[in-house]
């Protein structure tokens, strides 16, 4: 099976468009719920202070296993790997631009996600 390189994009991949379905979400308070971290103690996203960033994910892959074709169809989208990846390599503009927090926000359990942050280095819990 043929490894694809998720880092290099298809020269077909579909360009997101902003519908503004989104618009009414900044100043939006969340609600309080405890999530388990990778940090080892849970988070409440609602009791932060300061600007956070959370990105959303369904699922990191993983080197040995092939990753899934559909992602190319659709628009924006290129893998969590690499949007993981990116937050980290932006982590510091994140911070300097006044992020107090980074987090990623998976649906893969708290183990799985440990490995992920140790093998893609990510400077923030997950």
């Amino acid at each position: 099976m043929r490894q694809r390189d998720l880092h290099t994009l298809p020269d077909n991949l579909p360009v997101p468009t902003d519908d503004g379905a989104c618009d009414h979400l900044p100043g939006t308070n969340l609600p309080s719920i405890k999530l388990n971290s990778t940090g080892g103690q849970p988070i409440d996203l609602a009791h932060l202070r300061g600007r956070t960033v959370v990105y959303v994910y369904p699922r990191t892959g993983r080197p040995d296993q092939p990753g899934s074709v559909a992602w190319d169809a659709i628009p924006g989208a290129r893998g969590c790997t690499p949007q993981s990846c990116g937050f980290r390599d932006h982590a510091a503009q994140l911070r300097a631009a006044g992020a107090s927090a980074i987090f990623g926000l998976s649906t893969q359990t708290t183990e799985y996600q440990r490995e992920v942050v140790e093998r893609l280095h990510l400077p923030f819990r997950c």
